[in-house]
């Protein structure tokens, strides 16, 4: 049987950098792990990994790519040392292998063995958007999670009381992951996921989630909004302290307004409410 064949792309001294994680994000790793100081992505698609490095190469970064390695699973040994962990009042998230391990008391557990698909709650981005989502009233609430990656932003939506959680991305193999993940969980009967653009989306909802990059945001701000009932808001996340204006300056041109705000280092994650 012939092995899947993945590659590898590391760059020192770069473990706490987020801005370069955002750099490689656009080119659809498989996952990342942290080598000491040094940061790790893998890559299924040996032509994406090289566009990364390009990219990297481009801004002066320092970096070593290595193609065509053999590995059945590129992310099993990371799994197999990850270690389950609390993120805000609520959740305790578990990148690992599936496991019947209980979270600590109070706490909601997020089994999302870490895959190709994004959101194992271990990027700044995640956590913002799950720290945010802990300050919404969202029982019986409907959802929307655009860009869902493991669907973790829809799960804990639907943990958190929601109704109805939809997520939706244009990565099918991403929909694959989620919706194994769905299985882990008890209230994953309250999330439905489909593959496909937002224009695809129909009907509003109470709230609206995208954790993607600014240039993916902006060119779908008018359809996020759209998506957002008339008491709807909308929460993005994965927008860099650098494009916080930007993004800001699209959505409140057609009147919203930020109602919060939560950063880590340098990354941002927006609140915002229809203007009175």
């Amino acid at each position: 049987m012939t092995r899947s064949r993945f590659s590898r792309l590391l760059v020192p001294r770069k473990s706490g950098d987020d801005a370069v994680l955002g750099l490689i994000a656009l080119h659809a790793p498989l996952g990342f792990e942290n080598d000491g100081r040094d940061l790790v992505a893998f890559f299924r698609e040996a032509a994406a990994a090289r566009t990364a490095s390009n990219l990297l190469r481009l801004r002066g970064i320092k970096h070593a790519l290595t193609t065509d390695i053999a590995e059945g699973d590129p992310l099993e040994a990371f799994r197999a040392v990850s270690r389950a962990f609390a993120v805000g009042r609520s959740f305790w998230i578990d990148p690992g292998d599936p496991s019947d391990a209980e979270p600590p008391r109070g706490r909601i557990a997020l089994h999302l063995p870490a895959s190709r698909a994004f959101g194992t709650g271990e990027h700044a981005s995640t956590r913002l958007a799950l720290l945010a989502l802990e300050e919404e009233a969202l029982e019986g609430r409907t959802v929307l999670d655009v860009g869902t990656g493991s669907g973790i932003l829809a799960l804990a939506a639907a943990a958190l009381g929601a109704r109805l959680a939809i997520g939706l991305d244009t990565d099918a193999e991403a929909i694959f992951v989620a919706r194994e993940n769905l299985g882990r969980h008890a209230f994953g009967s309250r999330v439905r996921l489909y593959a496909g653009p937002l224009e695809a989306a129909g009907g509003s909802f109470d709230l609206v989630l995208a954790n993607m990059l600014a240039d993916e945001i902006l060119p779908e701000a008018a359809r996020l909004q759209a998506r957002a009932g008339r008491t709807g808001r909308i929460l993005l996340s994965g927008v860099t302290r650098e494009r916080e204006d930007d993004v800001l300056g699209k959505l409140r041109r057609r009147r919203w307004k930020l109602a919060g705000r939560r950063s880590e280092k340098e990354w941002v994650c927006l609140c915002l409410a229809r203007a009175s």
